[in-house]
């Protein structure tokens, strides 16, 4: 960019900030519009349009010649040693993302400046400036997504066939107090979990005194400075010969670990960070998998804390793959509940009491690949680098607090977690056992997630099997082997063909499309298998219900008079009595209902049919008559809508019809002719007077209408839905009468 050019352009900048700090809302507005308008351009069809129009060509190219200019202003304005880089238009669109990387970068450091010139003097060092880890851009940063198998060069091949329950790795058991003989000794099957091996370490954790260091309030010892020291790489057996020998002098260890997942069913230990008070170590995991089980002899000293944070699965996979176990464990995850801090993440313990401010972008990185990048190798670092400190001072706050003793005694629990295999796990879920899956019928998880019908759960768990079984043959997660966003999919879509497979979702991972014809044939035969059942269901239940049960026809209203007459006849002890029964009534009950003479079918809570003796038919129908008889002397009465200007009340009575009137079969109750009373006005004796004084018909002395009532003063509420051609309403119900007051204060 030529001098003068360069000058423009700051001018350009100084006069937009000045522009931005006297009227803010300006430039957000203009800002808004420019964003509207890119988004508007991007959405057309600009080549067309610059083939098109020659005038509209040359505009744009002039934009876009600025654009350029503004580009590498901005570029040159951040390193101004590298004058002779001068980008092109048709290398901004391919550097575009670097571009983006460094944007984000100044815009990071910004918020970071802001962040020191806003702290306040309350944090634990005021003194000492924030320090941050550098984020890095550029081809470094990014790693290729295909990386090796590590597994395939392993000494002990992987076994995911879980033919046992899990074998602890060790060797040797050094700082014992019980034979290594013991705890290779499985423990037989009982009610609550199936035959295990111990954890090797258990009685060593619980009756291992801590060094009585922990138990004194000590002065703080600072971290090594972050720019001053390097990390160690171990990846041989002579360089981790010479770490052993350092940490066997230590007092205080801090470890972590980096784990990877996704490309192994159960997982790997990638990455172990050990720290010193000196010195920070590396150590290749991948690399020294059969060789790292000599550091037990400082992971099982109990006079050595290894401090931790977020122990919860870095005690498992210790175990499961390196055949490591921890005695005198704190846990700053912990410490941190106890003393009540606001957050609990190792990125808020660095920053507000190391001045340390970390950034997590690397946290799900591929830690298999090797060399590990610069920024991936720093974000490791800075997870041990300054945790002996924060241990330092998490242990004086607690030993001020008298919360010592929780901390350690969580931290036992979490050393004494062991793993085993899902086959194996107890029956009863425990947190002192860790397995890869939880629960009896994990496909259910999937189902109420993805809200499948559980119709379909043989067909969940068929798919769910199938995948299960190639990532334990192939060593890799289920979810790579097969998304459950693409299982569900399946279940859903239900494709028997193999194009219906492969293109069921632009997320088809390379096993569902090498075995389509396999899962093709799956689905097919879940299907037919799902529906074979239902239908052998539908038979067996059809065919008991043949079998034990009459078969009902329906009845209808007209015959209940008959169907009365014909109960009627077991209630006495003659079948023939002086009734007519006609052949037709006589069928649908004696040989319909009752094609025995035995008893009657009725059922049982479960549903199963069983039969009865005649005299509890006959009993049953003596109580029917006598009920219907009962029924004839009932008067209903009900309340009748009236209109808001009349009160009154309707009262209907039902009589027995006279015995010679002809009867409709299809009328049981038949309601009379309405009887309407009118209220009788102020009729009542003297000594009902006396007795009670009716105080809601007093003078309301509060309303601006004296005499008049509060009865009168409501109006009655207008109900939309009601219609008066649906009937009377159903009475009302009597409220009843408050204790302990006067029957003057009823209403």
């Amino acid at each position: 960019m030529r001098h003068e050019d360069q000058t423009a352009f700051n001018q350009d900048v100084s006069n937009t900030y000045a522009m931005a700090s006297e009227n803010p809302d300006v430039l957000l507005s203009k800002l808004v519009n420019v964003i509207r308008a890119a988004s508007s351009l991007a959405a057309q069809d600009v080549d067309f349009y610059r083939n098109l129009d020659r005038d509209f060509s040359n505009i744009l190219q002039s934009k876009s010649n600025k654009l350029t200019e503004m580009v590498n202003g901005i570029v040159h304005s951040i390193d101004e040693h590298h004058d002779s880089l001068e980008l092109k238009e048709e290398e901004i669109s391919d550097l575009w993302k670097d571009f983006g990387n460094i944007m984000d970068n100044l815009l990071e450091k910004s918020d970071h400046s802001l962040d020191n010139l806003n702290r306040t003097s309350n944090s634990n060092n005021s003194a000492a400036d924030l320090q941050y880890l550098g984020d890095f851009s550029g081809k470094d940063s990014h790693p290729t997504k295909r990386v090796e198998k590590p597994q395939l060069k392993f000494r002990t091949p992987i076994d995911n066939s879980e033919s046992h329950p899990f074998l602890p790795l060790l060797k040797e058991k050094p700082n014992a107090l019980k034979p290594l003989s013991d705890s290779l000794r499985m423990i037989e099957t009982e009610e609550n979990s199936p035959g295990h091996y111990p954890h090797p370490y258990e009685y060593e954790i619980d009756h291992q005194e801590y060094n009585s260091s922990i138990l004194q309030i000590k002065q703080e010892i600072p971290s090594k400075s972050w720019d001053a020291s390097e990390p160690i790489w171990i990846d041989s057996k002579a360089k981790l010969d010479s770490m052993l020998e350092h940490l066997k002098n230590a007092q205080e260890i801090a470890v972590d670990l980096e784990h990877h997942d996704y490309r192994s069913y159960y997982g790997i230990v990638c990455l172990m960070q050990i720290s010193t008070r000196e010195q920070d170590y590396l150590v290749d995991t991948i690399e020294l998998r059969e060789d790292l089980h000599i550091l037990n002899e400082v992971f099982t000293d109990p006079l050595i804390v290894k401090v931790f944070h977020g122990a919860f699965m870095d005690i498992i996979w210790l175990q499961r793959d390196l055949g490591l176990y921890v005695v005198g464990l704190f846990d700053t995850y912990h410490a941190s509940k106890a003393i009540g801090l606001p957050r609990h993440s190792l990125a808020y313990l660095l920053e507000n009491f190391a001045n340390f401010k970390t950034s997590k972008k690397y946290q799900l990185a591929d830690w298999r690949i090797r060399p590990l990048s610069k920024p991936m190798t720093a974000y490791a670092r800075a997870d041990t680098h300054f945790l002996l400190n924060i241990y330092d001072q998490l242990r004086n706050k607690l030993i001020e607090s008298n919360k010592l003793a929780g901390v350690l005694y969580e931290s036992r629990n979490v050393a004494k977690r062991r793993f085993e295999y899902s086959k194996y796990r107890p029956i009863t879920p425990s947190s002192k056992v860790y397995s890869p899956t939880e629960k009896e019928n994990p496909w259910r998880v999937l189902m109420y997630q993805y809200n499948i019908a559980p119709e379909r759960e043989e067909l969940v768990k068929a798919l769910y099997e199938w995948r299960d079984v190639i990532a334990r043959r192939d060593d890799e997660s289920p979810r790579f082997i097969m998304p459950n966003q693409l299982l569900a999919a399946l279940v859903a879509y239900t494709p028997t063909d193999v194009i219906g497979v492969v293109s069921l979702t632009n997320g088809v991972t390379d096993h569902v499309r090498q075995n389509a014809t396999i899962l093709a044939n799956l689905i097919k035969s879940t299907l037919r298998s799902m529906k074979d059942t239902h239908k052998e269901s539908a038979a067996i239940v059809s065919s008991e219900l043949k079998s034990n049960s009459a078969s009902l026809e329906a009845i209808t209203v007209p015959q209940i008079r008959n169907i009365m007459d014909r109960f009627s006849v077991f209630s006495s002890n003659s079948v023939t009595e002086d009734r007519s029964m006609d052949s037709t009534a006589s069928s649908i009950l004696l040989g319909k209902i009752l094609p025995h003479e035995e008893g009657d079918v009725v059922y049982e809570n479960r549903g199963i049919p069983h039969k009865v003796e005649v005299e509890d038919v006959r009993g049953r129908a003596q109580r029917f008559n006598s009920a219907l008889a009962a029924l004839e002397d009932i008067k209903f009465e009900v309340e009748k809508p009236v209109d808001v200007e009349k009160s009154e009340k309707v009262k209907i009575e039902t009589t027995p019809e006279p015995q010679t009137k002809t009867e409709n079969p299809d009328e049981i109750i038949v309601l009379k002719k309405k009887q309407i009373h009118k209220k009788e006005a102020a009729k009542k004796s003297s000594a009902a007077a006396e007795e009670a004084v009716d105080y809601y018909k007093m003078p309301d002395v509060l309303s601006n209408k004296p005499g008049q009532n509060n009865r009168q003063q409501r109006k009655r509420r207008f109900d939309p839905s009601f219609n008066e051609s649906e009937g009377p309403r159903a009475p009302k119900k009597k409220r009843p009468t408050t204790r302990g007051k006067n029957v003057s204060f009823k209403r």
